[in-house]
């Protein structure tokens, strides 16, 4: 009685990941400033590809990287999102 992947899947329209900043905004990742990170930069890149690894099958996916900067990347995020809620008539 386990859970199948593909019904996984198609529980959500679709996935946002945002890469790590320690992954191309390494100068942005710290420890400082996050109570609840406790990664080395290392170690964030690698369970960062292993997320993106466990959602490479959904259809929807957006990945979001840091080669604009975090305003850019909020900006791509915000568009995809009300992107996927217009195509869904939800704004």
């Amino acid at each position: 009685a386990g859970v199948r992947e593909e019904d996984l899947l198609r529980r959500y329209d679709a996935v946002v990941h945002l890469v790590t900043a320690a992954d191309g905004a390494r100068d942005f990742y710290t420890l400082a400033n996050n109570a609840a990170r406790s990664e080395s930069a290392e170690e964030a890149m690698e369970l960062d590809r292993k997320v993106a690894a466990a959602w490479e099958a959904h259809p929807r996916k957006f990945y979001v990287d840091n080669s604009t900067g975090f305003a850019g990347k909020l900006e791509r995020t915000t568009s995809f999102v009300v992107g996927l809620a217009e195509e869904r008539g939800l704004a």
